[in-house]
């Protein structure tokens, strides 16, 4: 029943840790509140970093959020929206920030980035990073529509891929994720998918593929 379970799993795409590619969701992490045009988002540095570094044919250098880095990951918000990042340094090792830049190419992303680099003035203090375990939060409207950054500060961190695209549109009915089809997701990252939505799915998706081995 174990291994059909997990083939359930995986025929609906709800095995822990992750989300399909290519198609937008709303994952636990992000709150929408449209009554109040708000939106209320948990960023975590390093997510999962253990998990990481046992499994090391994943990834094993350092840095992310939510799991993702390089851009394989975009969070898509309505423009002229309130938004409110808390932003929680997860890392067992290292100092990490938050801000809000426009978008660099590969062979223009700076050292580090300084306080003139954040849009809307969207940045944690200090740029140095904050301490492991620790919590700031961002607060500010996401106005002009475009295509913009959320990378940690510090220096090389940027180039060393820690930075997801964060993207303002003005057709929205609420703000979501996705994942990028042309970059692989982080170890585990954090997805929308709670324990009663996958436990639901497996069931039912092993009772259908019970009743199909019953078939002659």
């Amino acid at each position: 029943m174990a291994r059909f379970a997990h083939l359930a799993l995986l025929a609906v795409g709800l095995l822990p840790g992750i989300a399909l590619a290519g198609k937008p969701f709303v994952p636990s992490w992000i709150k929408n509140d449209p009554a109040a045009k708000r939106v209320a988002i948990e960023i975590v540095a390093d997510w999962n970093q253990v998990e990481r570094y046992r499994r090391d044919n994943i990834r094993t250098d350092i840095i992310d959020f939510n799991g993702y880095w390089g851009g394989n990951l975009t969070i898509i918000v309505l423009g002229e929206r309130s938004v409110q990042i808390e932003f929680i340094n997860g890392s067992s090792n290292f100092r990490h920030g938050l801000m809000v830049t426009r978008v660099y190419a590969r062979s223009e992303m700076p050292v580090k980035l300084k306080a003139e680099d954040a849009i809307w003035g969207a940045y944690t203090a200090p740029l140095e990073g904050i301490k492991i375990n620790e919590r700031r939060q961002l607060n500010f409207v996401a106005q002009q529509a475009a295509n913009y950054f959320l990378a940690c500060p510090r220096q090389t961190h940027l180039m060393d891929g820690d930075w997801i695209g964060f993207e303002v549109r003005g057709n929205l009915e609420r703000a979501m994720a996705i994942v990028h089809e042309d970059k692989s997701a982080g170890a585990a990252p954090r997805t929308s998918i709670g324990l009663r939505e996958q436990t639901s799915a497996m069931v039912s998706s092993w009772r259908s593929l019970q009743i199909h081995r019953a078939l002659p």
